[in-house]
């Protein structure tokens, strides 16, 4: 079962590199970077004090070290001068999606006015790779240090839709896509992340559908709103 995950942003776009074909007109450069901000987050007792920004290692806290995604497809679809256009590529497998502003797929693309832009990727399970696999590491208010492994390891289908995207005849163009990963545990406590069952020696927090899947609910519900994108010329 697939959950679907809308995102919207002005004047961006992510992943389009990946699918355009050159031609004479294309003068300009596309690539796209993925960052993060926000890695560690308080986890209080409440609601309303959890998700706030906080130094690595905060005792009460969570911090995101890597997160990695399997996408299978994207889909890229707009209008331009009138003209429909469907782009798509495939198997794009990003090993740590969190390290800083790292530019990839540069490529040439057309100068105009792109509108009604819908982008979809597709993020699917294979026999060796989940869709999105979260690293981090709780610390408890004690100041105990567990290991947390998220795997959200079902198909995931996200969404984007850009309502315009310009370029100009030259230069180059990098869609940002940043994650605030404090806004994963935005209304979450303590208690979500204290109270599930451990494996391993290190008693890991493995967080899966089938696996402390309440915490799993919860933090794949909040993808859509930790994630946001902005589009800018270099």
């Amino acid at each position: 079962m697939k959950k679907l995950l809308r995102f919207t942003a002005y004047l961006s776009l992510l992943l389009f590199a990946s699918g355009c074909k050159k031609d004479a007109e294309k003068d300009a450069t596309l690539s796209y970077s993925l960052s993060a901000i926000n890695m560690s987050a308080s986890l209080s007792a409440t609601t309303s004090a959890s998700g706030l920004p906080v130094t690595a290692g905060t005792n009460g806290s969570i911090n995101w070290t890597s997160a990695s995604f399997n996408i299978s497809n994207a889909s890229f679809s707009a209008n331009r001068a009138g003209t429909a256009i469907t782009l798509e590529s495939k198997n794009i497998n990003l090993v740590n999606a969190l390290k800083p502003d790292s530019l990839s797929g540069k490529i040439n693309i057309t100068a105009g006015v792109y509108e009604a832009i819908k982008l979809k990727l597709l993020m699917t399970e294979s026999p060796t790779l989940a869709p999105f696999i979260l690293n981090g590491t709780y610390t408890e208010l004690s100041g105990t240090k567990i290991p947390v492994i998220v795997q959200i390891n079902r198909s995931q289908l996200a969404e984007f839709e850009i309502q315009r995207f310009e370029v100009a005849t030259s230069g180059q163009y990098v869609a940002k896509v940043v994650f605030e990963m404090n806004g994963l545990v935005k209304g979450l406590t303590a208690g979500d992340f204290g109270q599930t069952v451990r494996t391993g020696s290190n008693n890991t927090i493995l967080v899966s559908s089938t696996i402390n899947k309440p915490l799993w609910d919860k933090l794949v519900s909040r993808l859509s709103t930790s994630a946001s994108v902005s589009f800018t010329k270099l």
